[in-house]
């Protein structure tokens, strides 16, 4: 016989297998179920029923929760997709007992223990910490954007209102001009009337959105999702939100996240480096972070004697730098209180000032008609002006030591930036399912846990780390529920 040729479908066999047969001793499912066999759920907050009601008994949380990781480890997040996988997957038959929950039961489960699947999350990495697996010397900080679960014609801002008005009344007189003018035909009319009434309530919507967004002090608004905005991703505007990630050196395992509807990345600095210094409280950091997180108010926030942060200043205009004359080419004399620019000369100080609620110092240049190339450094009449606030220093001492440990800070794409690439092509996340930040959040820890599931267990192993999770770990579990909790 010239092929291989299968089992016949309707042969009887004497000993039939049980599921445990179909399930090596070194599939990565058993990790998961001797995993979350380890964990005392209601301690983390999920809602557990007692089963002693009467009606129809519910499912374990156990098994809801392993059918969730499962799933998510392995490119499915829609419930309709895990309630089709429950009746054909073997590997997830054995995992939850052949139940058969419906897609109603398993959205039901994530949308209920919100707050716990992100305490679960938090509970995994004070075990990877326990496990040594992140140690904080050197993290990287960085975000993507990921669409949202809204259509892109449900997005409006001032000026697509705009387009929109003058496109609708434009066809409007059109029609009039064209159409109604120029013929008898009553019927022909009506359909033009119909369409006329139908442009008139599309105006009258967006005079309605205008009105509202002017009323909350808004730049724009998406009618499916109030917390999504439009922001710049790959080359194009979409309705996304900004999913932030702290990422540990030692194993590139994530440390934490947060989903924000920020357009940048600039606000973020603080909150990322918080949330590090949360999970490494007993010892010193080293953050990095891109161009996008300079902010000098952010970084003047966090940097102290345990946070040390290497970050890229922001380019000033290209033609200043091309000359030679940008700010980074003054060197600020701090004996004499001055700026003393490219070309030798003095930029004494003139008078102080505020912005954003920021004190500064404002210098200027007195001798710009002697030095030849004002017209390389200012267009300002008066000469050139540098403004040196209050907190510079710090920011000084940040650049001057991120410059210094250059060989540290390259290391930053090599550390974080895998990760989105992981969750976007590997995974496929390149969508949300869900609405709202809040849900969003549930739907970033479930992935953010997959992730990490996936790097344990090739770190250490299939059967390791289910000698971990039955044997000695759960004494180390309950310290860490005491620091979750309390």
């Amino acid at each position: 016989m010239p092929f291989i040729i299968g089992e016949e479908r309707n042969q009887i066999t004497l000993f039939p297998y049980t599921l445990d047969d179909y399930v090596s001793e070194d599939n990565p499912v058993r990790v998961i179920d001797a995993y979350i066999d380890s964990l005392d759920l209601e301690k983390l907050g999920f809602v557990i029923y007692s089963g002693n009601r009467s009606g129809q008994k519910p499912y374990r949380r156990q098994d809801l929760l392993k059918l969730f990781i499962y799933c998510y480890m392995n490119k499915i997040r829609s419930s309709r997709l895990m309630e089709t996988e429950a009746t054909r997957n073997i590997e997830l038959m054995w995992l939850i007992g052949k139940i058969k929950p419906d897609h109603g039961t398993i959205s039901s489960f994530m949308k209920i223990n919100k707050k716990a699947i992100k305490q679960l999350f938090k509970e995994f990495t004070l075990m990877l910490k326990g496990f040594g697996l992140i140690d904080g010397i050197l993290v990287a900080i960085d975000g993507t954007k990921i669409k949202a679960n809204s259509a892109k014609n449900k997005h409006f801002n001032e000026n697509i209102i705009k387009e929109k008005l003058e496109y609708y009344e434009a066809k409007i007189e059109e029609y009039i001009n064209d159409v109604l003018n120029t013929t008898d035909d009553e019927s022909l009319k009506q359909k033009i009337n119909d369409k006329i009434e139908c442009y008139q309530d599309r105006i009258k919507n967006l005079n309605a959105i205008k009105e509202e967004l002017k009323e909350q002090g808004k730049k724009q608004v998406c009618l499916t999702d109030s917390d999504v905005k439009s922001m710049k991703n790959n080359g194009k505007f979409e309705v996304c939100f900004n999913v932030q990630a702290v990422v540990d050196n030692k194993n590139k395992l994530i440390v934490d996240f947060e989903v924000v509807n920020d357009v940048n990345d600039q606000g973020q600095l603080s909150n990322m480096v918080k949330k590090a210094n949360e999970v490494f409280e007993d010892q010193n950091i080293t953050a990095l972070a891109d161009t996008g997180y300079f902010n000098m108010s952010e970084i003047v926030e966090v940097v102290d004697e345990r946070t040390e942060i290497l970050i890229k200043p922001q380019k000033g205009k290209q033609q200043k730098v091309e000359n030679g004359f940008d700010k980074s080419n003054f060197k600020y004399d701090q004996i004499n209180d001055a700026f003393i620019c490219p070309m030798g000369y003095c930029l004494n100080f003139k008078w102080n000032g505020k912005q954003n609620g920021k004190d500064f110092k404002r210098y200027t240049c007195v001798n710009f008609n002697e030095c030849g190339k004002k017209e390389m450094c200012t267009s300002a009449k008066g000469g050139r002006s540098i403004i040196r606030f209050k907190d510079e220093e710090i920011i000084d001492q940040v650049t001057e030591n991120t410059i210094k440990k250059y060989h540290i800070y390259k290391k930053r794409g090599s550390i974080i930036e895998h990760l989105f690439g992981t969750i976007k092509r590997h995974f496929g996340y390149t969508y949300f399912l869900t609405r709202g930040l809040e849900s969003v959040n549930t739907e970033v820890s479930f992935i953010c846990l997959a992730y990490n599931f996936k790097r344990l267990i090739n770190i250490i192993g299939v059967k390791e780390l289910i000698r971990k999770f039955r044997g000695g770990i759960a004494p180390i579990l309950h310290v860490f529920y005491e620091i979750i909790l309390f």
